[in-house]
C-alpha cells in the first residue's frame, strides 16, 4: 500500500498535502501582482482568480513613480497604459473585500506582499495608510513557489515558468493562470494523510537509527579509549611492582637535593 511513496522525503509528502488540499478547498483564491522593480517599487498591475480561472477582479495600477524602461520591457506596461489608472489606495479598497477572507494563493508570497505594503508608502501621511499596510500583513497567504520547491525536492526556488512547464506574458492574468496550472497538475489523490504519516514514520525510525550509529560510534572509541587507559595503568602498575618507579624516584630525589 505505502510502497509507491516510499521514496517520497518528507518535506515533498508535507507539499503534497498541501497542494491536495488546495485542489480540495472552496475559499481559495489566486494573486498575481506586476511591479515597477524588486525593491523600493510599486506594484502596476494587480489580478485575482479562481481556482477555476474566472477573473475576480484585474486592474492596473498608476504608481507614485514611473515605471522604469527595464520593467517595461519585462511585462510591457508602459507609463501610459497606467496614466489614467487608479492609485493603489484606490485599487487596495476594491481588492481587499474581495480577499480578506480567502486563502490567497501566490507564486513568491514574500514578495508580492511586500511590494503590497511598499506601494502605500508614497501615501504615508494619509491617516488610514497603517490600517491598510496592517490588512495586507493579516492577509491569510500561502506560498506556491515553496511549497512547489519542496515537492520536487530543490534547494532553490523553482521558477514559475519551470514550474508550470511554459513560458508566461509576465501579466498579472496571465501568471495567475499559470499558478493555477501548478497547484491543478500537481494534486494526487492517491497520496493520503495515512500516506504521510507512514513517511513520517519511517523518517522517525530512520532518525533513531541514525542516533543509534552515532552513539554506537561513540561506545566504540570509548572503548578503544578504556582499552588503552587500562593498559598504560597496567604498565605502570607493573613497573611499581617490580621496583622501576622506587629507583626513578630516589634519582630524581637526589638529584634534586643536590646529593649527585
Amino acid at each position: 500500500m505505502f510502497s509507491k511513496w516510499k521514496n517520497m522525503s518528507l518535506k515533498a509528502a508535507r507539499a503534497q498535502l498541501l497542494f491536495n488540499d488546495w485542489n480540495q478547498q472552496e475559499d481559495i483564491v489566486v494573486l498575481d501582482t506586476e511591479t515597477t522593480g524588486i525593491k523600493n517599487a510599486e506594484i502596476c498591475e494587480v489580478a485575482v482568480l479562481d481556482l477555476q480561472g474566472n477573473i475576480l477582479f484585474e486592474s492596473l495600477v498608476k504608481p507614485a513613480n514611473p515605471i522604469p524602461l527595464e520593467a517595461q520591457n519585462i511585462h510591457g506596461i508602459t507609463n501610459s497604459m497606467v496614466d489614467s489608472s487608479p492609485n493603489w489606495i484606490e485599487v487596495w479598497d476594491k481588492l481587499y473585500p474581495l480577499i480578506k477572507t480567502k486563502i490567497v494563493l501566490i507564486y513568491n508570497d514574500e514578495f508580492d506582499k511586500r511590494l503590497m505594503i511598499e506601494s502605500f508608502k508614497p501615501y504615508e501621511k494619509e491617516a488610514s495608510t497603517k490600517t491598510k499596510m496592517r490588512q495586507v500583513k493579516k492577509l491569510n497567504t500561502q506560498c506556491v513557489m515553496r511549497t512547489y520547491s519542496d515537492l520536487v525536492n530543490s534547494s532553490k526556488w523553482v521558477k514559475l515558468t519551470v514550474a508550470c512547464g511554459h513560458s508566461t506574458d509576465h501579466r498579472a492574468i496571465g501568471d495567475c493562470h499559470a499558478t493555477i496550472e501548478v497547484v491543478r497538475n500537481n494534486l494526487r489523490p492517491d497520496f493520503s494523510v495515512q500516506d504521510f504519516h507512514y513517511l513520517k514514520w519511517l523518517s522517525e525510525i530512520q532518525e533513531i537509527n541514525n542516533k543509534i550509529s552515532a552513539l554506537s560510534q561513540q561506545l566504540k572509541l570509548l572503548a578503544e579509549e578504556q582499552a588503552s587507559l587500562l593498559q598504560k595503568q597496567q604498565s605502570l602498575m607493573d613497573q611499581m611492582a617490580i621496583g622501576d618507579f622506587h629507583e626513578e624516584t630516589e634519582v630524581a630525589v637526589t638529584k634534586k637535593d643536590g646529593f649527585l
